[in-house]
């Protein structure tokens, strides 16, 4: 009987933290009040990020716009400074449609650094590191073959490998898959820990 008393008022419990909308799942997310939702009170603002979540987000954006406006309208010493080499005439157009397609992913990022919803901003970071790792992939093919590593494209290469780590590992934290240690928590208890608490 107290067995059964005891099953009954943790479900109550249970029932009403996710109905007011109380406390904090494992992936950092808050449940948002059913109460509120019927209200129509914005629960937005009680959603935490990872810390550096934001500056990373801005720094992506800051530097695929700069990429895309080089390769645009000054594609011929963009290319010849990044692979010590001479470009000729030929290689204009692919570098200007390169910095049109960067464009659009620099315009993908500046409108997911004021999103607050977290499946948004994972396949945003998503999306970042696939380009990453498909440019990573490209370079270290192409150049390979053609022998042209230099100073400059070994670090540009360790840049482009630690922006894939960077953004996977906050997609991994943003999706759920990876649990932060470094997310600024915003009540003490959570999800998980609530049904490890015993009532007489």
């Amino acid at each position: 009987m107290i067995k059964k008393q005891s099953s009954g008022d943790l479900q109550s419990r249970l029932k009403t933290r996710k109905l007011l909308g109380v406390g904090e799942c494992e992936d950092g997310s808050v449940p948002l009040s059913k109460i509120s939702q019927i209200l129509g009170t914005d629960d937005n603002y009680l959603q935490t990020f990872p810390v550096g979540l934001r500056l990373w987000q801005v720094t992506t954006s800051i530097v695929f716009s700069l990429v895309a406006l080089l390769a645009i309208f000054i594609p011929i010493p963009l290319f010849d400074v990044l692979f010590n080499t001479q470009c000729n005439d030929e290689s204009v157009l692919p570098i200007r449609l390169f910095g049109a397609a960067v464009t659009c992913v620099a315009l993908h990022c500046w409108s997911s650094t004021r999103s607050l919803s977290r499946p948004v901003i994972a396949w945003q970071l998503l999306s970042e590191s696939f380009y990453f790792g498909i440019l990573l992939l490209v370079l270290i093919v192409t150049l390979w073959g053609r022998g042209l590593f230099s100073f400059p494209i070994i670090l540009i290469i360790a840049l482009i490998l630690m922006s894939f780590a960077i953004s996977f590992y906050f997609y991994g934290v943003m999706s759920g898959r990876v649990r932060s240690f470094l997310r600024v928590r915003s009540t003490v208890e959570n999800c998980a820990g609530g049904n490890g608490n015993k009532y007489d």
